[in-house]
């Protein structure tokens, strides 16, 4: 078998010593983001959020905890422009955990306030974006594949265009799905071998290495994620749900076969007009695939979300995701509802 050998990350990214300027004469002044900054910076996230109908809403919490966790520099990841009166009118923020396998790929995050678009800022931010990423990919030590990623909904024209105009390209596509909750439940019928258990602190570690065997693996543009960062970011959120989460369990060896993490994100509710039960994370490990235990795992969730008094069920799904995960989600009632676009440079 032949090998492909990588140039190292430092030439492929091209990272610059310094980060582009950013506009003048627009009425803003330039720095990082600090902890301070946080009722500030969520306010401009929930201005834009509405005035862009955007598919998710963002809490004030997943602000404060982007200070969190030692992979990030918000001094050197984060810019915002205020006015005058100490409001943020616009932002980025380029988000990048190198890993030890898989792709490294800073996401870039931000937003402009609807008064101060068609100045150039967005362009602006977006090429400051991109340049930090590029210099976090420069800088790491582990010779990967490598992406810089921006993630738009698909009925964000302006946002879509933005990103082609500064050359990134559309790669994935990715559907969110709703089963309501109104409607007879499948009687999700565990296979022989497993039980279904509710998710419990003991089995934490157990699920995220069976997170990293399957999903992280199996699943494109995925890559392991470590014990910190699965506490910051899966078990450790606000939102999290743990009476909404559970484990198939094998019965012989009580190994983890599969699971399905939950979350309430009540933030978007209102604006979508239902409630939801929503599943961040479901995967079966490969052994156990085709035998009906992501059926299982998301029918007693189903239950839990129903139990709770939601209205729906939801999740999302890459429309190309090898495993089959939008039959199944199909098959058990789920519908399709808005999507979204990864575009990416590959590096």
């Amino acid at each position: 078998m032949s090998t492909v050998e990588l140039e190292p990350l430092a030439v492929r990214a091209a990272a610059p010593a310094e980060l582009p300027a950013l506009p003048d004469g627009v009425g803003l002044t330039w720095r990082a983001l600090t902890p301070g900054d946080v009722p500030a910076w969520f306010a401009l996230c929930e201005l834009v959020d509405d005035h862009d109908a955007l598919n998710e809403r963002v809490a004030e919490y997943e602000l404060a905890d982007r200070f969190k966790g030692t992979w990030r520099d918000p001094a050197k990841d984060s810019i915002a422009g205020f006015d005058a009166d100490g409001n943020v009118r616009a932002y980025a923020w380029t988000d990048f955990r190198s890993v030890t396998e898989g792709t490294h790929a800073p996401t870039l995050f931000g937003a402009v306030h609807p008064d101060y678009r068609r100045r150039g800022i967005g362009r602006a931010l977006l090429a400051w974006s991109e340049a930090r990423g590029r210099q976090q990919l420069a800088a790491t030590t582990v010779n990967l594949p490598a992406r810089i990623r921006v993630y738009v909904d698909e009925h964000h024209a302006e946002a879509r265009r933005l990103a082609e105009a500064a050359g990134f390209t559309p790669i994935r596509w990715y559907v969110v799905m709703r089963r309501d909750l109104g409607v007879a439940l499948p009687a999700g019928d565990v296979p022989d071998g497993l039980r279904i258990e509710p998710y419990s602190k003991k089995r934490d570690e157990d699920i995220r290495i069976t997170h990293n065997e399957s999903f992280a693996r199996d699943h494109w543009g995925s890559s392991p994620i470590d014990a910190e960062a699965w506490a910051l970011n899966v078990v450790g959120g606000e939102k999290f749900r743990p009476d909404w989460s559970f484990v198939a369990v094998e019965e012989a060896t009580g190994r983890v076969a599969g699971y399905l993490m939950s979350g309430a994100y009540d933030q978007d509710w209102e604006p979508q007009g239902f409630t939801e039960g929503w599943t961040d994370l479901v995967s079966v490990r490969r052994e156990w695939r085709g035998r009906g235990v992501a059926g299982a795992l998301l029918t007693a969730a189903m239950r839990a979300y129903a139990a709770g008094g939601m209205q729906y069920a939801g999740l999302d799904v890459d429309t190309d995701n090898p495993t089959g995960a939008l039959g199944v989600y199909t098959r058990l009632g789920y519908e399709r509802t808005q999507g979204s676009v990864l575009l990416t440079k590959e590096i």
